[in-house]
This record gives C-alpha cells, structure tokens and sequence, in this order.
C-alpha cells in the first residue's frame, strides 16, 4: 500500500461503514489516509490507521482497512465485467458490498458470486420477467446443454431465471440428479416472490407449451401448481415492519418431471408455522392476511354469516375490532386491498376444485378464529375462595362453537377449566382470569395451525402428481422464511433464526 492507492476504511459511526479514502503517506508503523468523497467534509482531513501485519504484497494489513479495486470502465461495464464478484482483484466485505451497490443502482438487482446469485430487493416492478426476457433463458439454457452455445453471442446477465434454468438443465443431464434450489436472506429481501418467479421457469419449461387447459377442460399442471401459491399466503403471510408479504412458515416445494421432462404435479412440504402471531403481533404489523381479507372483503350475506356485526364495533372498522386483527393497527397493504385479495384468495380455491360449500366451511372456522379471539372473561370467588374466570358475553362463545362447528358447553369447559388424568380418574380445576386468556389464545393458535396443515393437505392433493412411478427426477424449491428481530421474541422465532445460520452455513460450506 503506497501513497496514492484507493483504500476502503471501516468507520463505527455514520450510515456508510465503509468509506472511499486514499493514502497520502505511510510509515513503519502506520499510514496517513483522507477520504476520496467530498461527502465526507465533516470528517477530519487526514487520518492515520496502525499496521497490524506484515507481509509481501497484499500481506500487509492495517487496522479497518482495505484496498479497493479499480474502477470499471463502461466497456468493462457493458461487457459484464461485474457480473460475477469472483472475477474481482480484491474479494472483501467494503468490494462485495460496493459491486452489489454499484449493480443495483444501473437497475442490475442481480450479482454472480460463483455458483451463487446475489439478489438486492429493489422495492418495485421492474420489467425483468417478461415473456420475452424468460425465452432469451430458455433458449440460451437449450443450447448450452446441448454444447451449441454461440460464441460470437454476448452471455446473458445474472437473472434468477438463470439459476432455475441451471437446475432443470442438470436435473435433466444423463446422471438425472435431482435438484434442490435455496432461497435464503432477511425478512423483507424477496424471497416469497423469488420463489413464485423460479416456480414460473419450472413450470413453464415443464409444461412444454402455455395453454393454460387440458383436454377436459381442466387447469393444466402448470396453473394448478401456480394457482396455489395465493391460498398458501392468504393462510401463511402476514405483514411485519418489514415486508407487508413476509412468509411465517417455511415450505419445499417439489416438482415432478417425468422422463421427457414434463410438470406431473407438484408437493408442498410446510414447517415452523408462527402460531405465536395468532395472539399477538406488534404495532404496524398484522396477523395473517386471510383474517383482514374476510373482515375487509366479506359481502353482506357473509356478514350476517359469520356474525360480523357491524353497528357493535363502536365506530371502528371490523379489522380494527376484533382482538386478533387489531392489535397492531390492522394497517392497508402497499400493493394490493384486502378486498382484491379475497377475490383472488377465492378464486384460487375454486381453481383447485374446491366446491363452494368447501370454501365456506374454511372462511366458517376463519370467522370462528376471529369470534374466538373475542372471548373476556371476569373474576368471582368460587365456594373454596379461588379467583376463578367466567365469561363475559355467552353469545361470542355461542357464535365461535356455531362457526367452529363444536359443542357450546365443550368449548366453555375448554375455555375456563383445565382438565387432568390421572389414573383413569378426572380431576377439573377452575382456571383464573389470566389463565383462561392463555388457554383461549392456545386453543385459537391450534385451530389455527390444524387447519393451515388442512389446507396444506388439500393443495397437495389437487397439484400432486398421480403414480410416483412416472416422475423420474424432481426440482425442489426451499423457501424459508426470514431471520428478524422483533419487541418480543418467542421460541418459534429462535427456531427460525437457528435454521437461517444452518442455511448460511450450508451456504460458507459450498
């Protein structure tokens, strides 16, 4: 490192932590710095940084920095030159993270890192899925299997499609291996939405054309497959602070090819669902979307349904009062209304097959869910002198056993009363207050989950493929949802920040 050469400097305090800074001198035991960016003028003008090792070249190291490559020239850049941050000179956090930035900003979202595709969420449509722009992948992905690639033609930029291409191409090689494709990154980086696009290249190179019905009239394998990613959100996605369409479970997708390399059908694996957020979520966050849906989209038949009263609410809107949607303000969705969602949501379900009295046993224990949540309860003494709960209104609980389709008086024991077995024998003890809120809002969460696992189980089978004897090799998409940080944390999130550093490590492993 001599006097003149650009450098990146770690700084522990403002909102870049890597600034752009240039030597001006060096000693034996240290060099003199000044930040490249005018931006910078609230900075002193000349620092110094210790040296920490010595070594040849690039061995000598000093504290909190490190050497910056060589701007690219806009051939460089129109030739792809940073289209892969292996081919940089330097390979480091400030190079790594200044490529991806640089990329981002020209409106390139995705980077190479060898084998592994960097994507940046910009945070709006950009016109990087067309028909047109899948094709160009396909295409290229046909001849580069078959050793035709054009070498006079430039290679196509890093682009997801690109990634899912890959994996059909090998799945389909003479070895038949199947694959398997990680989606991983923070709550809010665009997962949910990656995996619905390798879905579509799948799907699509699958399905051998774009007709959209069979034979018989029915959806073809391909739109079934697509038709049931609305229902696994509507059900499985929630707003957080930083994603309004945050996955809160974790799921693998596999799809079946059969020998000629044709979609059969498609199997969905679900795990870790955040049951926790059936209770309780935070302020500008929201429970899951089917809740806002039914309560926003509902028509006036299936208010009287489902019991929705509105001249009850006290002048807040339904979402607002009902304890399970409102707790966090039950704010509107940036992309799209609830309303829209549950026509879509519904539409999806019929695609399925789903007859409408189907539909309507589900949106039914949706609607119990809802009432169930209403549920308060007061305090009196008992004989014996124990606070003991009763409840407060017996037409909420009339209503959540009608829509649930339980025994009224089963519900209330379950509610207030926690029954023990021993030897045979019953023992019922009369829960307090607080202790039948917890037994209420548990008793929601695992109605909740049983039914998510029955939807699940209704998805697989309308997309499943028929005999397993056809499907001879399979491309699997795991979709698992983000690391986050929330006020409060519960024990499903560990495990879901847990399995985020075992994926990363799989990741620093390949």
């Amino acid at each position: 490192m001599e006097a003149g050469t650009q450098v990146w400097c770690y700084e522990s305090t403002g909102d870049d932590p890597w600034i752009l800074s240039e030597i001006t001198a060096r000693s034996s035991d240290s060099i003199t710095l000044k930040h490249a960016s005018a931006e910078s003028d609230a900075s002193p003008s000349e620092f110094t940084r210790p040296l920490l090792t010595t070594g040849e070249g690039e061995g000598t190291k000093y504290e909190g920095v490190e050497l910056a490559n060589t701007p690219l020239s806009e051939a460089d850049i129109e030739d792809g030159a940073d289209n892969d941050m292996i081919a940089l000179q330097h390979l480091h956090e400030p190079a790594i993270l200044h490529a991806v930035s640089e990329r981002y900003f020209r409106g390139e979202i995705y980077t190479w890192t060898g084998p592994v595709l960097i994507a940046v969420n910009p945070f709006q449509r950009l016109p990087l899925y067309t028909k047109e722009i899948l094709e160009s992948y396909r295409q290229e992905g046909l001849l580069r299997s078959q050793n035709l690639g054009n070498s006079n033609q430039k290679p196509l930029g890093p682009h997801v499609y690109s990634i899912a291409d890959r994996s059909y191409r090998q799945m389909m090689s003479e070895q038949r291996k199947s694959q398997s494709i990680l989606i991983s990154g923070e709550s809010g980086a665009g997962k949910t939405e990656t995996t619905k696009i390798v879905m579509l290249y799948l799907t699509t190179l699958g399905s051998g054309s774009e007709e959209v019905k069979e034979e018989n009239g029915k959806l073809s394998v391909m739109e079934r497959v697509l038709q049931s990613n609305p229902i696994l959100e509507a059900f499985g996605n929630a707003k957080t602070l930083r994603n309004d369409n945050s996955s809160r479970f974790g799921k693998f997708i596999e799809l079946g090819f059969n020998r000629a390399g044709m979609l059969q059908g498609a199997k969905v694996q679900t795990y870790l669902l955040e049951k926790v957020r059936i209770g309780y979520h935070g302020s500008g966050e929201r429970n899951y979307h089917i809740f806002y849906q039914l309560l926003r989209g509902a028509t006036k038949e299936q208010h009287t349904k489902y019991a929705f009263h509105d001249g009850l609410t006290g002048g807040l809107e339904l979402a607002n009062f009902f304890h399970l949607t409102g707790q966090g303000g039950a704010p509107q969705l940036r992309e799209f209304t609830d309303e829209e969602g549950l026509k879509y949501t519904i539409k999806s379900m019929r695609s399925m097959g789903w007859d409408e009295e189907k539909i309507d046993h589900v949106l039914s224990i949706v609607a119990g869910i809802l009432h169930l949540g209403q549920v308060k309860f007061e305090s009196k003494m008992s004989d014996g002198g124990q606070e003991v709960a009763t409840i407060s209104d017996e037409k909420v609980v009339s209503d959540a056993s009608k829509l649930l389709g339980v025994d009224l008086e089963k519900l209330k024991t379950a509610l207030t009363v926690r029954i023990m077995v021993t030897r045979g024998d019953e023992i019922h003890i009369d829960l307090s207050p607080d202790k039948a809120a917890d037994s209420r809002d548990a008793l929601a969460k695992t109605v909740y989950g049983a039914l998510f696992l029955w939807v699940v189980k209704q998805v697989n089978n309308c997309i499943m493929w028929e005999n397993d004897g056809d499907i001879r090799s399979s491309s699997g998409v795991l979709d698992i949802f983000g690391f986050e940080s929330f006020a409060v944390n519960s024990f499903e999130q560990l495990c879901i920040n847990f399995t985020n550093e075992a994926l990363q490590q799989q990741f620093n492993k390949f």
